[in-house]
Protein backbone atom coordinates (compact mmCIF):
# COMPACT_ATOMS: atom_id res chain seq x y z
CA UNK A 1 0.00 0.00 0.00
CA UNK A 2 2.72 2.41 1.05
CA UNK A 3 4.84 1.32 -1.89
CA UNK A 4 2.00 2.12 -4.32
CA UNK A 5 1.57 5.54 -2.76
CA UNK A 6 5.30 6.19 -3.08
CA UNK A 7 5.15 5.20 -6.74
CA UNK A 8 2.20 7.46 -7.60
CA UNK A 9 3.44 10.52 -5.66
CA UNK A 10 6.31 11.39 -8.02
CA UNK A 11 3.95 11.05 -10.98
CA UNK A 12 1.45 13.45 -9.41
CA UNK A 13 4.24 15.85 -8.49
CA UNK A 14 5.58 15.73 -12.04
CA UNK A 15 2.11 16.44 -13.42
CA UNK A 16 1.75 19.50 -11.17
CA UNK A 17 5.24 20.69 -12.13
CA UNK A 18 4.46 20.23 -15.83
CA UNK A 19 1.24 22.22 -15.45
CA UNK A 20 3.02 25.04 -13.65
CA UNK A 21 5.77 25.07 -16.27
CA UNK A 22 3.21 25.16 -19.09
CA UNK A 23 1.34 28.02 -17.41
CA UNK A 24 4.56 29.99 -16.99
CA UNK A 25 5.65 29.36 -20.59
CA UNK A 26 2.27 30.04 -22.21
CA UNK A 27 0.96 32.84 -20.03
CA UNK A 28 3.58 34.55 -17.85
CA UNK A 29 6.49 34.77 -20.31
CA UNK A 30 4.42 36.22 -23.18
CA UNK A 31 2.81 38.66 -20.72
CA UNK A 32 6.22 39.83 -19.47
CA UNK A 33 7.14 40.65 -23.09
CA UNK A 34 4.32 43.23 -23.25
CA UNK A 35 4.44 46.78 -21.91
CA UNK A 36 1.72 45.87 -19.44
CA UNK A 37 3.85 43.02 -18.11
CA UNK A 38 7.04 45.07 -17.92
CA UNK A 39 5.35 48.01 -16.17
CA UNK A 40 3.47 45.68 -13.79
CA UNK A 41 6.65 43.79 -12.87
CA UNK A 42 8.63 47.03 -12.43
CA UNK A 43 5.92 48.63 -10.31
CA UNK A 44 5.64 45.49 -8.17
CA UNK A 45 9.40 45.48 -7.55
CA UNK A 46 9.32 49.16 -6.49
CA UNK A 47 6.39 48.58 -4.12
CA UNK A 48 8.06 45.47 -2.71
CA UNK A 49 11.31 47.33 -2.09
CA UNK A 50 9.55 50.30 -0.39
CA UNK A 51 7.57 48.06 1.92
CA UNK A 52 10.51 45.80 2.69
CA UNK A 53 13.38 48.28 3.18
CA UNK A 54 12.19 51.70 4.44
CA UNK A 55 8.90 50.55 5.99
CA UNK A 56 10.09 47.12 7.21
CA UNK A 57 6.64 45.64 6.72
CA UNK A 58 6.07 41.89 7.22
CA UNK A 59 6.78 39.67 4.24
CA UNK A 60 3.07 38.93 3.76
CA UNK A 61 2.31 42.66 3.55
CA UNK A 62 5.19 43.12 1.08
CA UNK A 63 3.82 40.42 -1.23
CA UNK A 64 0.24 41.72 -0.93
CA UNK A 65 1.41 45.23 -1.79
CA UNK A 66 3.30 43.97 -4.84
CA UNK A 67 0.25 41.96 -5.94
CA UNK A 68 -2.00 45.01 -5.56
CA UNK A 69 0.45 47.00 -7.69
CA UNK A 70 0.26 44.39 -10.47
CA UNK A 71 -3.56 44.38 -10.31
CA UNK A 72 -3.76 48.19 -10.51
CA UNK A 73 -1.45 48.37 -13.53
CA UNK A 74 -3.30 45.54 -15.25
CA UNK A 75 -6.67 47.22 -14.66
CA UNK A 76 -5.30 50.47 -16.07
CA UNK A 77 -3.94 48.64 -19.11
CA UNK A 78 -7.27 46.87 -19.71
CA UNK A 79 -9.15 50.18 -19.53
CA UNK A 80 -6.66 51.79 -21.92
CA UNK A 81 -6.95 48.93 -24.40
CA UNK A 82 -10.76 48.90 -24.23
CA UNK A 83 -10.97 52.64 -24.94
CA UNK A 84 -8.54 52.48 -27.88
CA UNK A 85 -9.77 49.26 -29.53
CA UNK A 86 -10.58 49.74 -33.24
CA UNK A 87 -14.17 49.95 -34.33
CA UNK A 88 -15.48 46.77 -35.92
CA UNK A 89 -16.05 47.14 -39.69
CA UNK A 90 -19.55 46.37 -40.93
CA UNK A 91 -18.42 43.22 -42.77
CA UNK A 92 -16.98 41.78 -39.55
CA UNK A 93 -20.40 41.88 -37.90
CA UNK A 94 -21.99 39.48 -40.38
CA UNK A 95 -24.25 36.83 -38.81
CA UNK A 96 -22.92 33.37 -38.04
CA UNK A 97 -22.54 30.86 -40.83
CA UNK A 98 -25.77 28.94 -41.42
CA UNK A 99 -25.71 25.68 -39.43
CA UNK A 100 -25.70 22.51 -41.52
CA UNK A 101 -24.47 24.32 -44.64
CA UNK A 102 -20.79 24.11 -45.60
CA UNK A 103 -19.32 27.18 -47.32
CA UNK A 104 -15.80 27.78 -48.63
CA UNK A 105 -14.92 31.10 -50.21
CA UNK A 106 -12.24 33.71 -50.59
CA UNK A 107 -12.61 36.67 -48.26
CA UNK A 108 -11.49 39.89 -49.91
CA UNK A 109 -12.45 41.86 -46.80
CA UNK A 110 -9.96 40.05 -44.56
CA UNK A 111 -6.57 41.41 -43.64
CA UNK A 112 -4.04 42.46 -41.00
CA UNK A 113 -3.23 45.98 -39.91
CA UNK A 114 -1.18 47.74 -37.23
CA UNK A 115 -1.70 50.67 -34.91
CA UNK A 116 0.24 52.38 -32.10
CA UNK A 117 -2.62 52.97 -29.67
CA UNK A 118 -1.91 50.11 -27.28
CA UNK A 119 -1.04 50.53 -23.60
CA UNK A 120 1.60 53.26 -23.35
CA UNK A 121 1.41 53.53 -27.15
CA UNK A 122 2.45 49.97 -27.75
CA UNK A 123 2.20 48.65 -31.31
CA UNK A 124 -0.69 46.29 -31.92
CA UNK A 125 -1.50 43.88 -34.75
CA UNK A 126 -5.11 43.20 -35.67
CA UNK A 127 -6.94 40.85 -37.99
CA UNK A 128 -10.53 41.14 -39.19
CA UNK A 129 -12.58 39.18 -41.70
CA UNK A 130 -16.18 38.55 -42.72
CA UNK A 131 -17.97 37.57 -39.53
CA UNK A 132 -14.79 38.11 -37.47
CA UNK A 133 -14.55 41.41 -35.53
CA UNK A 134 -11.05 42.83 -34.95
CA UNK A 135 -8.92 40.16 -33.30
CA UNK A 136 -5.61 41.12 -31.71
CA UNK A 137 -2.50 39.00 -32.26
CA UNK A 138 0.77 39.19 -30.39
CA UNK A 139 3.66 40.34 -32.62
CA UNK A 140 5.44 37.00 -32.24
CA UNK A 141 2.25 35.18 -33.22
CA UNK A 142 1.90 37.26 -36.38
CA UNK A 143 5.55 36.63 -37.28
CA UNK A 144 4.99 32.88 -36.91
CA UNK A 145 1.89 33.00 -39.11
CA UNK A 146 3.73 34.98 -41.78
CA UNK A 147 6.70 32.61 -41.69
CA UNK A 148 4.42 29.58 -42.03
CA UNK A 149 2.62 31.15 -44.99
CA UNK A 150 5.96 31.72 -46.76
CA UNK A 151 7.75 28.47 -46.01
CA UNK A 152 5.22 25.96 -47.34
CA UNK A 153 2.02 25.58 -49.34
CA UNK A 154 -0.10 24.47 -46.38
CA UNK A 155 -2.98 26.81 -45.44
CA UNK A 156 -2.34 28.75 -42.22
CA UNK A 157 -5.09 28.86 -39.61
CA UNK A 158 -5.67 32.32 -38.10
CA UNK A 159 -8.83 32.34 -36.00
CA UNK A 160 -12.29 30.84 -35.59
CA UNK A 161 -15.28 33.14 -35.12
CA UNK A 162 -19.04 32.95 -35.75
CA UNK A 163 -18.89 29.39 -37.05
CA UNK A 164 -16.17 30.30 -39.57
CA UNK A 165 -12.51 29.28 -39.67
CA UNK A 166 -10.26 31.91 -41.27
CA UNK A 167 -7.20 30.78 -43.24
CA UNK A 168 -4.21 32.41 -44.99
CA UNK A 169 -3.01 30.72 -48.19
CA UNK A 170 -0.85 31.99 -51.04
CA UNK A 171 -1.25 35.60 -49.99
CA UNK A 172 -5.06 35.46 -49.87
CA UNK A 173 -7.58 34.89 -47.08
CA UNK A 174 -10.39 32.35 -47.02
CA UNK A 175 -13.09 31.26 -44.63
CA UNK A 176 -14.95 27.99 -44.38
CA UNK A 177 -17.64 26.56 -42.15
CA UNK A 178 -16.76 22.87 -42.46
CA UNK A 179 -14.15 22.61 -39.68
CA UNK A 180 -11.59 21.33 -42.20
CA UNK A 181 -8.01 20.41 -41.39
CA UNK A 182 -5.23 22.18 -43.27
CA UNK A 183 -4.47 19.26 -45.58
CA UNK A 184 -8.15 18.71 -46.42
CA UNK A 185 -8.63 22.40 -47.05
CA UNK A 186 -5.61 22.66 -49.35
CA UNK A 187 -7.10 20.15 -51.81
CA UNK A 188 -10.31 22.19 -51.99
CA UNK A 189 -8.44 25.49 -52.34
CA UNK A 190 -6.47 24.14 -55.30
CA UNK A 191 -9.78 23.47 -57.06
CA UNK A 192 -11.06 26.91 -56.12
CA UNK A 193 -7.88 28.55 -57.43
CA UNK A 194 -8.23 26.71 -60.77
CA UNK A 195 -11.86 27.87 -61.00
CA UNK A 196 -12.87 24.22 -60.99
CA UNK A 197 -16.17 25.07 -59.38
CA UNK A 198 -17.87 21.98 -60.76
CA UNK A 199 -15.16 19.74 -59.34
CA UNK A 200 -15.30 21.61 -56.04
CA UNK A 201 -19.09 21.22 -55.83
CA UNK A 202 -18.76 17.53 -56.70
CA UNK A 203 -16.08 17.01 -54.04
CA UNK A 204 -18.18 18.74 -51.40
CA UNK A 205 -21.15 16.62 -52.41
CA UNK A 206 -19.18 13.38 -52.59
CA UNK A 207 -17.33 13.95 -49.30
CA UNK A 208 -19.51 16.40 -47.40
CA UNK A 209 -17.95 17.95 -44.33
CA UNK A 210 -19.83 17.56 -41.09
CA UNK A 211 -19.10 20.58 -38.88
CA UNK A 212 -18.58 19.75 -35.23
CA UNK A 213 -21.77 20.61 -33.28
CA UNK A 214 -21.46 23.57 -30.94
CA UNK A 215 -22.51 21.43 -27.97
CA UNK A 216 -19.61 19.05 -28.68
CA UNK A 217 -17.20 21.97 -29.01
CA UNK A 218 -18.25 23.37 -25.65
CA UNK A 219 -17.85 19.97 -24.01
CA UNK A 220 -14.42 19.37 -25.59
CA UNK A 221 -13.21 22.88 -24.75
CA UNK A 222 -14.18 22.42 -21.10
CA UNK A 223 -12.77 18.88 -20.98
CA UNK A 224 -9.39 19.93 -22.45
CA UNK A 225 -9.19 23.12 -20.40
CA UNK A 226 -9.06 25.35 -23.47
CA UNK A 227 -5.51 24.22 -24.22
CA UNK A 228 -3.62 22.23 -26.82
CA UNK A 229 -3.26 18.65 -25.58
CA UNK A 230 0.21 18.40 -27.13
CA UNK A 231 2.06 21.54 -25.97
CA UNK A 232 -0.36 23.19 -23.52
CA UNK A 233 -0.72 26.44 -25.51
CA UNK A 234 -4.01 28.36 -25.41
CA UNK A 235 -3.28 30.32 -28.59
CA UNK A 236 -4.61 29.63 -32.12
CA UNK A 237 -6.70 26.73 -30.81
CA UNK A 238 -8.49 24.39 -33.23
CA UNK A 239 -10.73 21.35 -32.88
CA UNK A 240 -8.95 18.27 -34.21
CA UNK A 241 -10.36 14.84 -35.11
CA UNK A 242 -8.24 11.96 -33.83
CA UNK A 243 -9.52 9.85 -36.74
CA UNK A 244 -10.23 12.23 -39.67
CA UNK A 245 -13.73 12.36 -41.07
CA UNK A 246 -12.32 11.37 -44.45
CA UNK A 247 -11.34 8.04 -42.84
CA UNK A 248 -14.64 7.48 -41.09
CA UNK A 249 -14.04 9.53 -37.95
CA UNK A 250 -17.05 10.91 -36.11
CA UNK A 251 -17.83 14.16 -34.30
CA UNK A 252 -18.28 12.33 -31.00
CA UNK A 253 -16.37 13.97 -28.11
CA UNK A 254 -13.86 11.08 -27.69
CA UNK A 255 -12.76 11.62 -31.32
CA UNK A 256 -12.32 15.40 -30.97
CA UNK A 257 -9.66 17.27 -29.01
CA UNK A 258 -8.05 20.69 -28.87
CA UNK A 259 -4.79 21.37 -30.65
CA UNK A 260 -2.96 24.59 -31.45
CA UNK A 261 -2.29 25.64 -35.03
CA UNK A 262 1.44 24.97 -34.67
CA UNK A 263 1.01 21.34 -33.57
CA UNK A 264 -1.76 20.79 -36.11
CA UNK A 265 0.46 22.28 -38.79
CA UNK A 266 3.25 19.90 -37.78
CA UNK A 267 0.99 17.02 -38.76
CA UNK A 268 -0.04 18.68 -42.03
CA UNK A 269 3.58 19.08 -43.17
CA UNK A 270 4.56 15.59 -42.04
CA UNK A 271 6.12 16.22 -38.62
CA UNK A 272 3.31 15.23 -36.29
CA UNK A 273 4.01 15.19 -32.55
CA UNK A 274 3.22 11.89 -30.89
CA UNK A 275 0.11 13.34 -29.25
CA UNK A 276 -1.51 13.97 -32.62
CA UNK A 277 -1.12 10.52 -34.15
CA UNK A 278 -4.35 8.47 -34.20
Amino acid sequence: MGSGARQTSPTAAEAVLNNVTAEFRNRVLPWLQTREGLVSAGFAVVVLWILWAPVSAPLVADLLGAACGIVLVSLGARLWEARTAPRAPAFSLSPEAAPGRVVLQRDRNAGFWRDKRGFLWDRRIWFAATGCPPYRLRPQTYRRLRAWSEESDVPVFIVRRSGRQCWWWRGAFYWESGDYDADELRALLLMLERDDLQGLAWELKLHPAKPIPEAVKRLVFKRDGGRCLVCGSNELIQYKHVVPQSRGGSNDPPNVHLVCAECNRGQAVGHAPAGLRP
